[in-house]
């Protein structure tokens, strides 16, 4: 996430914010991703880049020594600080030159961003010297390796998940990758396993002949033909707000079973275990 230049990218229009239309899954990936941000969160002093309009903070700052925010819109920091006020300390910033000393956080939030930023080597190497000596960096993208995967429009590049493990682990990180939201449903058969086979493909021929929507809301019209009523996004997640989803163990290789990936990433400490 670079610094916008005047006519680039509206980030704005790709960012799930206050109001924006999402399904039952999707309402659960926001979920489920800032209840393990605010598990590992604990006591911690926590940075969320790419933060958006901070719909997480609720969940996370409940639980961190320290929550602040960083995002390149300056429109989605504004509706942040409506909802927050003070009370999350909110920075315009580029990913790349992040600025903070040396050390002053335990623990970096990263979550659907990665993909639109021209230098994730520069970003991750903010990450190391951004942290402390066995501080965290959680990335939680989509997993661009799914059958009928489909990007943003403004994206750059979508990483892997053995790009993140690899580049993450040359930077000295030890790295855990997970899975979340099976392409397929556990268990699916019958008329399930037709369904979710007959909306992959319907993904899969949207994206070939261009006709996905290139903003959420238009995406959201079409979901509505799909799942019929959508739920609103609030201006804070709340306590069960949706259902939880399992993570899984990935091994590196290539993955395609997963809609969803977790990067779990320790930076070293002096002579202590590292393991994420």
């Amino acid at each position: 996430m670079t610094a916008r230049a005047a006519g680039g990218p509206k980030f704005e229009d790709v960012t799930e914010t206050t109001g924006t239309p999402v399904s039952a899954e999707g309402a659960a990936m926001i979920y489920s991703r800032y209840s393990y941000a605010a598990e590992v969160a604990r006591g911690r002093r926590v940075l969320e880049l790419g933060c958006g309009s901070g719909q997480g903070f609720g969940l996370v700052g409940q639980a961190a020594a320290l929550l602040v925010g960083g995002d390149l819109s300056r429109p989605l920091l504004r509706a942040a600080q409506r909802q927050y006020g003070r009370g999350v300390p909110l920075v315009l910033l580029s990913a790349e030159r992040l600025p903070f000393g040396d050390g002053a956080f335990d623990l970096v939030l990263f979550f659907e961003a990665s993909y639109y930023v021209p230098d994730v080597q520069s970003v991750l190497r903010e990450f190391t010297r951004v942290l402390a000596p066995g501080g965290l960096a959680v990335l939680v993208n989509a997993n661009p390796e799914r059958p009928d995967f489909i990007g943003s429009p403004h994206s750059i590049h979508y990483h892997t998940a053995d790009e993140l493990r690899a580049t993450l682990g040359a930077l000295g990180f030890r790295v855990r990758v997970e899975g979340a939201f099976p392409v397929e449903a556990p268990g699916a058969r019958g008329c399930a396993r037709w369904i979710g086979a007959t909306l992959s493909l319907a993904r899969r021929t949207l994206q070939s002949f261009g006709l996905v929507p290139r903003t959420l809301r238009g995406r959201a019209r079409l979901k509505r033909l799909v799942y019929g009523k959508l739920r609103s996004l609030p201006a804070e997640l709340l306590r069960d707000f949706a259902p939880l989803a399992p993570r899984v163990a990935v091994r590196p290789g290539v993955v395609r079973d997963f809609k969803v990936i977790y990067v779990t990433a320790r930076k070293a400490t002096h002579g202590a275990d590292s393991s994420p």
